[in-house]
């Protein structure tokens, strides 16, 4: 059913790929009016499941980012807000999810092409020389994807896989993680065979360390199995998040300090998730919702936006004056017909 057209005017109808321009060009009478902010963008730069990314619009992006803004590691970037420090106009920083082998093959060259800096978030017990761990992390990725039935059928049907009855209210991803870890390897390849658990490929620690080598690039945890966190409790909660911390810093030889969360929603962002943030010691997460960040923004929710967006909407996500106004007025861009 086609919607019923509402003509009345609202601030929603200025943003249009044709109005966009104006928008950007007013960006430093609108900065002069309120505090400068940052802007975290975030990208995959790898193909999608069918194979497809858009280079050409991703270069044309990333060049706009080198023309028209100043671009910062994140934690530089953060740490000049924690100090109360001035952000350049235009401020912008970059986190990249995943660090799957096709991001080594595709997404990094192209921003060495351009010499920024980013922040590489890593699935450390998805990297297939983390031995066991990475077959829990296989395991608990259920949470996550739903490899072939809804995640909880999947649950189910691994917990079924142990052959002892267990208590509908004992039904948890808690209970299958603590079982698990009972478990011989060979069993737990078994248990993963039961439940079609996809190995997808991720960067190599070896690999990461030569990125370190050669790019200007920092390093943020994203869970040790990219599950929803929302069904995240316990000690599998606590392996998630401290875990995915120390297996980086071990590896990697550098402080930890920011979670990048999968699955970035709001209802993924649990009163468990702070405590655990908090015990760990973050001191920042990211979700995916948008807007801009100054000093007084939650730090452990702290909102992005989408590098490998269109064009035209991409150049007003890169001017933080103009997000900070249209997403505090409830402005949604990608909701809003093209």
């Amino acid at each position: 059913m086609t919607p019923k057209q509402n003509n009345s005017f609202n601030k929603s109808n200025l943003i249009h790929p044709l109005a966009a321009p104006f928008f950007v060009l007013a960006e430093p009478l609108i900065s002069a009016l309120g505090a400068n902010r940052l802007i975290v963008l975030y990208a995959h730069l790898y193909p999608d499941q069918d194979g497809n990314i858009n280079q050409d619009l991703i270069k044309k992006n990333l060049q706009y980012l080198v023309q028209a803004c100043n671009v910062l590691p994140v934690r530089e970037a953060m740490d000049r807000l924690e100090k109360n420090q001035e952000l350049p106009r235009r401020a912008v920083a970059i986190l990249v999810d995943d660090a799957t082998k096709a991001f080594g093959q595709v997404g990094r060259k192209l921003l060495k092409e351009v010499e920024l800096p980013y922040t590489l978030a890593i699935i450390p017990g998805l990297i297939e020389d983390s031995g066991k761990e990475n077959q829990i992390a296989r395991l608990m990725r259920l949470a996550g994807h739903e490899y072939w039935l809804p995640n909880h059928e999947m649950l189910r049907k691994a917990l079924d896989w142990f052959g002892s009855h267990i208590d509908e209210g004992a039904v948890s991803y808690e209970s299958l993680f603590e079982k698990a870890w009972q478990l011989e390897e060979d069993r737990i390849e078994d248990l993963l065979i039961q439940v079609r658990a996809q190995n997808h490929h991720f960067m190599s620690w070896e690999e990461l360390r030569q990125l370190q080598k050669e790019d200007q690039v920092d390093f943020a945890s994203h869970t040790m199995s990219h599950p929803r966190l929302k069904l995240a409790t316990g000690t599998w909660l606590d392996w998630e998040i401290g875990r995915s911390k120390e297996l980086i810093q071990s590896n990697l030889g550098i402080e930890i300090d920011s979670l990048v969360a999968p699955y970035g929603n709001p209802e993924n962002f649990t009163v468990d998730l702070q405590q655990a943030l908090t015990k760990h010691k973050y001191k920042y997460a990211f979700s995916t919702e948008k807007g801009t960040i100054g000093p007084q923004t939650r730090r452990y929710q702290l909102p992005r936006l989408n590098l490998e967006d269109e064009y035209w909407r991409y150049k007003l996500h890169t001017c933080p004056a103009v997000c900070s106004y249209l997403y505090s007025s409830g402005i949604g861009l990608s909701n809003i017909q093209k």
